[in-house]
């Protein structure tokens, strides 16, 4: 076993040549690698990616398995984003190793990989810069994520990402997407518990002219707008079994028909799906197809809980106050210590979506730099417990309306209801349509309203 360690720090440098027994060489310049490996037969090259910026690590990285494709590369460093891991995996990384590590580990890690001999060879890259990331976290837990987004990426084999509700499955899908070859094509996405199953099957499908009462024209369906690129459904577990079937027979033959059609549709795309549920017990209860389940399995990724990575707590309520400072056009800077000790003692059942509910709810009421205790939500600091009962939505619905009443009585303002319940009303209508593609006879439909009495509403709230 030789290795070739590029950039280490000495103190690892030594571990190294202890560990191996000296079979380690190293250099100091990124631009002798090409030489050095051509010199030399390594078996793996270690590099410090924190000496190189984002692009040119990956380039280092290809460029190598380029020429060398059974190298083993292992990156190592403090860089603990969605696009550093996973893009250093996807470009053929064996590993991904976060500081500090010591030489012993790594030379197991080399020993494993030149065992299994399941190393990335092919050229591939990515379009992805480090400001578009969306998922935060530096945990361990976050880092075997950006892992798997990474190995999973190229391939086109479904993908099932499982997680308790709120962890941030849908993000994870769109990460595989800008990860994959597919990454210029569509990426369709659908909340299977957002509609009854007969419009969900309408909204997956499709469908013909005169199919059904109502069906005045053609509709082209998520299936066709996802062809050559990737359909993530949310909740899949909410899927009628019927549905289920017609989903695995696309899996399996690449092709469909519209509902109320007789003429074969091809399409070539790639599923992800997320459930929150146990499918295995849904099986059992005939609730989930079994051939589906495996077919989705092959590549499965599971989302930590927050409670599980709380030292990520920080990092996202930071990426929160950015956001919200915007929304609300404010300018707080921070958390006080008091808020931010209730913050990471509270279990977090909602998980990361929880935690974005409750800052916002926060700066909706904070007055000055930094969210102070008497602003997070009563469950969160551990009053009026009695008001935790239900589901975590329920919970986070009343911390929401004490919150808007907080303000209305702050600005000296009355009708409570009136207020209220026309911000809810607009959200619900806004987030429809959003579901729907704007189709205002299915958004109809689905919220249980007439086609009149939406066109008022929209008019309106200013949803033209």
């Amino acid at each position: 076993m030789s290795i070739l360690g590029v950039m280490l720090e000495k103190k690892l440098e030594l571990e190294l040549t202890e560990s191996t027994g000296g079979e380690v060489s190293f250099i100091d310049n990124f631009s002798d690698i090409f030489d050095e490996i051509k010199r030399n037969k390594y078996n793996a090259v270690i590099l410090d990616g924190d000496e190189l910026k984002y692009e040119k690590l990956i380039e280092v990285i290809e460029r190598i398995l380029n020429v060398y494709k059974k190298m083993i590369v292992i990156v190592i460093g403090e860089r603990a984003g969605l696009n550093v891991i996973a893009g250093s995996v996807k470009a053929g990384a064996y590993d991904y190793l976060m500081k500090p590590v010591d030489g012993e580990r790594i030379k197991k890690i080399i020993e494993k990989a030149l065992k299994d001999q399941k190393l990335k060879a092919e050229k591939v890259g990515t379009k992805i810069t480090a400001g578009e990331e969306k998922i935060i976290g530096s945990t361990p837990a976050m880092v075997d994520v950006y892992k798997m987004v990474g190995k999973v990426a190229s391939s086109n084999v479904s993908v099932l990402i499982t997680g308790e509700k709120g962890t941030g499955k849908q993000l994870v899908a769109k990460a595989i997407h800008k990860f994959s070859e597919r990454q210029e094509m569509p990426f369709m996405t659908i909340n299977c518990s957002a509609m009854q199953d007969i419009i969900l099957e309408r909204k997956i499908f499709g469908y013909e002219q005169g199919a059904f009462k109502g069906a005045v024209i053609s509709q082209v369906g998520e299936l066709e707008k996802a062809n050559g690129g990737t359909l993530f459904l949310g909740n899949i577990e909410d899927l009628s079994l019927d549905s289920q079937v017609k989903i695995l027979s696309v899996l399996q033959e690449g092709e469909f028909f519209r509902i109320g059609g007789t003429t074969t549709i091809k399409v070539d795309l790639r599923l992800v799906a997320s459930t929150s549920q146990n499918l295995e017990e849904l099986i059992v209860e005939g609730k989930f197809s079994e051939e589906l389940y495996h077919r989705l399995k092959v590549l499965d990724i599971e989302m930590p809980a927050l409670r599980e990575r709380k030292d990520d707590i920080p990092f996202l309520i930071d990426h929160y106050i950015q956001t919200f400072n915007d929304e609300f056009q404010k300018s707080v800077k921070g958390v006080s210590k008091p808020a931010i000790n209730k913050i990471m003692k509270y279990d977090w059942p909602g998980n990361v979506r929880e935690l974005q509910n409750a800052i916002k709810s926060a700066m909706a009421l904070c007055r000055g730099s930094s969210l102070l205790i008497e602003d997070l939500p009563a469950n969160v600091i551990g009053a009026k417990i009695s008001k935790r009962h239900g589901d975590i939505q329920d919970w986070v619905l009343a911390d929401w309306i004490e919150g808007e009443i907080s303000i209305l009585k702050s600005n000296n303002q009355k009708n409570y209801y009136g207020n209220i319940i026309s911000r809810v009303e607009r959200e619900l209508i806004r987030q429809v349509l959003e579901i729907t593609n704007g189709k205002k006879v299915e958004t109809a439909e689905i919220l249980g309203i007439t086609r009149n009495t939406l066109r008022t509403k929209m008019n309106n709230y200013g949803l033209e």
